[in-house]
Parts: C-alpha cells; structure tokens; sequence
C-alpha cells in the first residue's frame, strides 16, 4: 500500500523505514515543521527543577539542540508520553524515564502517583501548538508544574506541484495522522489543492480517537482510532482495515 506520513520530516524518515520493512511504499508528507527555542531551553533547566515532563520527543530534541548543559538534569525524573518519547530521553543520557503508555492526562495521573512529584514543582518542557489536556490534568490533580515552551510547529508550505507528485499522480491508500493539528492542516491543504475526491477510497489511521474526532464527517467511514496511542499499533490497525 501506499501510505501518506504525516509526521515532522525526522520522525517521519523514522516512520517510512518501518513501513518499508513491513513491505509499504511510504508517501512523505510532513505537514509541520519545528523550530526550536534555545533560549528558553536554557534557562529552564538553569533554574534545576525536581523532575521534568514531556508529552513529544520533539522537546528532548529540542533539548539537545539548544546548547544547553544538561550535566545537572539527567539524574532527575523525566515524565514521558509513549515509546518514541522515552527513547528519545534515553539517548540523550536521562536515567530515570517514567514512562505513561497512554495519553497527557494518563500521564499526569502517574505523576500525581508517584511520591517525586511532591517534592517540588514539575518543568513541563513544552512546544506550541499543544493539546491542554495534561496541563489541565496537573491542575486538577493539584500537581506543581511550571510550563515552559521550547518548540513551534510551524506548517510546513507544500507547493501545488510538489504535492500533485506525491498525493495526485498514483494513488494513495491510507493516511497516517499522529495529532490533530496534521488532521486540520491535511484537509485544509486537499481542500485548497481540490484533492478531497482522490481520498474517497482513502483509509485514515489515527493514534487515538481524540485525533479521529478531527476527520471531517465525510470521511468518519473510512478513519480508525489505534487502540493505544503507539505506532506499532497503529501499523497493526493498518493492516486489518486496509486489507493486507
């Protein structure tokens, strides 16, 4: 199958690997793009909080990128959302990965928890656009965190013809959607381009019903929620409804 990835160009490379290997030809389309704050980066950690938090790997690289030392943090707790996040928390040198396997809110429950968070305030190392569903859960759990943004996702500016290569030319037969900004920014951009009846046949393949909300009712027939918020799961989901 041909299968449209819409992730940030470094997870989606990650992304179209595995598709190849599980026999897929994969369709690069990463519709945001990240720009990182260094600055921000910096002096959150110079202030060395009790434990950290991140909800995408995109802040660990963001982390990394900034120059920052981060000598002082890697022995502190670092709170994760799913696989990719811890993986990319243990690379950069972190030794104690808390990992919730589900969504922000789950992991806010875990934090609350877990006997670290009521030593001092956690440092939500945070991008924008963002889901307010773990900040809201930390609140509601009376929770201590200060939230810290040190990544944009810009949208990326696709060019009619560039795009006409890859969605318009050969057919597509599934989409892969990891947030509900790349659902918003999809349709936006098959709507301007006039690809909207090109998708009719189209599966969509969500990380989570919160993202599978999103699709437009046109399309609700043919979009499926993955049963956990990971992408093997979602390659699992792939296979059974897009009939390999």
């Amino acid at each position: 199958m041909r299968v449209v990835v819409t992730r940030p160009e470094a997870s989606g490379l990650k992304t179209a690997q595995l598709l190849r290997e599980i026999g897929h030809e994969p369709v690069l389309l990463p519709l945001t793009s990240p720009t990182h704050d260094a600055t921000a980066a910096i002096a959150a950690l110079a202030n060395t909080p009790a434990s950290l938090a991140v909800t995408s790997a995109e802040a660990v690289r963001a982390l990394l990128g900034s120059g920052a030392d981060l000598a002082a943090s890697l022995h502190r707790p670092i709170f994760v959302v799913g696989h990719a996040s811890a993986k990319a928390a243990r690379d950069a040198g972190f030794r104690k990965i808390i990992a919730g396997e589900s969504d922000g809110s789950a992991l806010a429950q875990l934090i609350a928890d877990t006997d670290v968070s009521h030593r001092g305030t956690v440092l939500y190392l945070a991008g924008t656009p963002r889901d307010q569903g773990f900040e809201r859960a930390l609140g509601e759990l009376k929770v201590p965190f200060e939230t810290v943004e040190i990544y944009r996702m810009q949208p990326v500016q696709w060019q009619s013809h560039n795009l006409k290569k890859r969605i318009a030319d050969i057919p597509i037969d599934a989409v892969l959607f990891y947030s509900s900004e790349a659902v918003r920014i999809f349709f936006a951009l098959m709507e301007r381009e006039e690809y909207l009846g090109q998708l009719r046949d189209c599966r969509m393949v969500c990380i989570s019903s919160k993202v599978l909300s999103q699709i437009p009712a046109a399309f609700q027939n043919a979009a499926f929620a993955s049963p956990a918020p990971s992408e093997s799961r979602m390659f699992d989901l792939l296979d059974r409804k897009a009939g390999t």
